[in-house]
Order: C-alpha cells, then sequence, then structure tokens
C-alpha cells in the first residue's frame, strides 16, 4: 500500500495496546476503554486535531498487534506498520481510585535483526517523502540505540527537517549522527539525565545553549505547569501557556510536540510556533485522553499564550 499522502512521519518504535478501568457514571458498571497507546500514536492523535496528515511507522504483531491495526485506523491516522513476529506490548491500568495503577503488563520485544532492516528502510522511506519527520523514543530497548545515531546521519544527509522528542542515550545518538531541527524535551527527562536539578531556570536556561550546541537547532524545555523554555534562533523565551483546572496532565508535552512539529511544517516564526506548541499542550491537560483535544480550542488557547523574550545567557 502506497502511502503518499501524508505531511508528517513519525517514528514510533513503542507502539502499545492499552486497557483502562474507570469508574462508571451515577454508581454504574464499571467503564473499560481500549485505545492504542505510546509516545507516538499521542503526537499523531493531535497532529490530526491540527489537521495535519500524520503517517504513523512503528513495530506491529501477534494478538494485541492486530488490534491496535483497527484501533489506530478507527483514529483516522495511517499506519505503516513494520511486521513482527511476537506481541505487541500490551498494559492494563486501572483509575478507578483516580490515580493510574498497573494491574498487568506485557513488554515491547527487540526486533530480530530482519525486523530491524525492515523497520529502518521503511522509516527512511518515508522520511524522504515528509515535509517533517517527528523521531521519538522508547521505554525498552526495542531497537538498538545506534538505530537513532544512523537515523541522524542519514536524515541530514537527505536534509530531512527533524523534531525530536528525546533524551537520554537515544538524544546523545541521534545528536552524534546528525542535527535536530527541533528537540522538545521535558525538565523531567532533563533531572533523568542529570543534566538538571529540580526546577531552576537558570539552570534549565543553561541547557537550553548546552543543547544547542550538541546539535539541536532549536530547543523547546517543557515544564509541566511552569512557563517552558525556548531557544530558537539565537532568542530565549518564556512561554506561559493559559491557566486551566487540569483533568490530566499525562500527554501534554507529546501534544506540545505536535503542536511544535505542525507549526515546523507550516514555516511558522518563533512566536507562532511556540504558541501553536502551547496550545496544543493547554488544549491536552482539559481532557482525560491523552494527545487529544477540541479541534476549535487549540487556536483559541494558543492566543493566550504569554511569550517573553528573555536576555540570552553569556555563552
Amino acid at each position: 500500500m502506497a502511502h503518499q499522502d501524508h505531511t508528517i512521519a513519525i517514528f514510533a518504535p513503542h507502539l502499545t495496546l492499552t486497557v483502562t478501568i474507570e469508574t462508571g457514571r451515577d454508581d454504574g458498571p464499571d467503564d473499560i476503554h481500549i485505545h492504542p497507546g505510546g509516545q507516538g500514536f499521542w503526537v499523531a492523535r493531535m497532529l490530526r486535531h491540527l489537521k495535519e496528515k500524520p503517517l504513523l511507522c512503528g513495530p506491529v504483531g501477534g494478538e494485541s498487534g492486530g488490534v491496535l491495526r483497527s484501533l489506530i485506523s478507527q483514529w483516522g491516522i495511517e499506519l505503516s506498520p513494520f511486521e513482527v513476529q511476537k506481541s505487541s506490548p500490551a498494559i492494563v491500568q486501572d483509575r478507578r481510585s483516580g490515580d493510574r495503577a498497573s494491574i498487568a503488563e506485557a513488554p515491547a520485544p527487540g526486533l530480530s535483526r530482519h525486523e530491524l532492516d525492515d523497520a529502518y528502510g521503511r522509516i527512511l522511506d518515508h522520511a524522504l517523502s515528509s515535509e517533517v519527520v517527528v523521531i521519538t523514543g522508547q521505554r525498552s530497548e526495542i531497537v538498538p540505540v545506534d538505530t537513532y545515531r544512523r537515523l541522524g546521519h542519514d536524515l541530514a544527509s537527505a536534509d530531512v527537517p527533524v523534531v525530536g522528542d528525546l533524551h537520554g542515550n537515544e538524544l546523545e545518538a541521534f545528536l552524534e549522527g546528525g542535527h535536530l531541527d527541533l528537540l522538545k524535551i521535558s525538565d523531567e527527562d532533563l533531572i533523568e539525565d542529570g543534566r538538571l536539578e529540580g526546577e531552576d531556570e537558570d539552570m534549565a536556561l543553561d541547557q537550553l545553549h548546552r543543547l544547542q550546541e550538541s546539535g539541536a537547532k532549536r530547543v523547546v524545555i517543557s515544564r509541566g505547569p511552569r512557563p517552558a523554555l525556548a531557544l530558537i534562533e539565537g532568542a530565549t523565551y518564556r512561554v506561559t501557556g493559559p491557566d486551566l483546572e487540569p483533568a490530566d496532565y499525562r500527554g501534554a508535552g507529546d501534544s506540545m510536540t505536535a503542536g511544535l512539529a505542525a507549526a515546523l511544517r507550516r514555516g511558522l516564526g518563533a512566536e507562532e510556533l511556540l504558541r501553536l506548541g502551547s496550545g496544543a499542550g493547554a488544549a491536552n491537560v482539559t481532557r482525560h485522553g491523552l494527545g487529544s483535544a477540541s479541534d476549535d480550542l487549540i487556536p483559541r488557547l494558543a492566543e493566550r499564550v504569554v511569550i517573553e523574550a528573555l536576555t540570552p545567557l553569556p555563552r
């Protein structure tokens, strides 16, 4: 099947089937929700709300993979799967207490050499026919970390604009091979990587410059409920989204990544790019579904994003 109508290709090594149990309304029976999950899917879902045409490229196999295929198509997202023999990962969660508690989880299997070759050729093919490529990470090593280095090199050689939502070894490997046109990274990831301590804004601003020096042309650091920080074309920005009561914070960072990718594809300037990214992230927290939003709400929230230009730190 040809995939030629997409605008943004997404490398999603971790596609997951999620089953969530929630308390029913009015003391009724429990609700059970079955959805696709994983960072790449959540980015693709928000891109659909932004009227983009995402193409999701990731491993699919077994019984859970068959369900994933059907569900992803129902969301109107085009999937170009690379076939794997073992089953796709799946997780069962209980939210009846208000928090997510994992009941059971089938982990993601690593790819065989032949499956990896197919996966690499497929994402590279789709990337070359896309206006923008989004590279997402993996919760466990489904593909070798060196795959990210190869992608960095080959996408840079092909001059394909790349948005990365990466950290740790995967980010370092990708930048060793090439560069990122835009990196979205969270302060939680920076803390996990040992690059940041706590919520100190000056340290986060310093990391903007360090990440740019490593090969990320534009850098956005999401910081949960606190203002995001960005370094774009030599200028630093503090980005404050609308003050909303969150239904669920989870997925806001992936939604921001989708907004930034859409803005990059549209050639928007720095402030409009940050508005769309922040607006998409803010729209996500108003709902329980990750990567979801009301289509009309995103531009309205984007208009209410406050952007402050900051004096760049001395280098």
